[in-house]
C-alpha cells in the first residue's frame, strides 16, 4: 500500500493557507515567491519533480538518478517505459565499480537513470524486459560495509580498504500498458 505524500503535513497545510488568508503578513512579492516554493515542494512530494543539494558520495551502492539525486524517502516511486537496463561501470564512468542500473523514459519523455546493486535482484526476481512500463518503489536502506579498491598513480588497484556506507532496497511492478 502507498503512503500518502502528505499524511501529517499540517505545517505545509499552513505555508499555503496563512499567506493566502492573511494577505497582510507577508508583502506580495514575498508571498508569490513563498508560494512557488510551497508548490516546488508539493510537487517534489509527488514526486513529479526532484531537486537537491546532497550529492553525497553513496557511490556504486547508492541510487543516485544521472540527473538528480532526487528523494530518498520511503515509498518514493520511479514510472516509465523501460529503455535500458544491466550492468555497467557507476554512471558510466570506467573509473567506477561495477553496479547495475536501470534507465526509465518518463511520460514527459526525459531519460532518468536509476542506480543501485539491489536492481539486479529486482530485474532478475521480477523479471524486467525493455519496453516495460515499471514502477520502481525505493523501500529503503541498510547500513553495509563494502570493499573500496585502492589505486596508485597509475591506476591500479593495489589494495582494498572496508567503507561503509548504505545499499538502497527497491521494488519493481509492471504496469498495464
Amino acid at each position: 500500500m502507498k503512503k500518502h505524500p502528505f499524511k501529517g503535513s499540517r505545517a505545509l497545510l499552513l505555508s499555503v493557507l496563512i499567506p493566502l488568508m492573511f494577505p497582510q503578513v507577508i508583502p506580495e512579492p514575498l508571498r508569490w515567491i513563498w508560494l512557488t516554493l510551497v508548490a516546488l515542494v508539493v510537487l517534489k512530494r509527488l514526486g513529479i519533480i526532484s531537486f537537491g543539494f546532497d550529492r553525497s558520495a553513496t557511490g556504486e551502492d547508492g541510487t543516485a538518478s544521472s540527473k538528480s539525486s532526487g528523494s530518498r524517502r520511503d515509498g518514493v516511486t520511479h514510472r516509465g517505459e523501460i529503455v535500458a537496463h544491466g550492468s555497467a561501470p557507476y554512471q558510466f564512468d570506467e573509473a567506477n565499480r561495477l553496479s547495475y542500473y536501470i534507465t526509465l523514459r518518463t511520460k514527459r519523455g526525459d531519460d532518468r537513470t536509476v542506480w543501485g546493486i539491489d536492481l539486479k535482484r529486482v530485474a532478475l526476481e521480477t523479471p524486467l524486459a525493455v519496453g516495460d512500463t515499471v514502477a520502481l518503489e525505493f523501500l529503503g536502506r541498510e547500513a553495509v560495509v563494502v570493499k573500496q579498491p585502492v589505486r596508485n598513480d597509475q591506476g591500479h588497484v593495489v589494495d582494498h580498504r572496508k567503507v561503509s556506507t548504505h545499499r538502497y532496497s527497491w521494488k519493481a511492478h509492471v504496469l498495464p500498458v
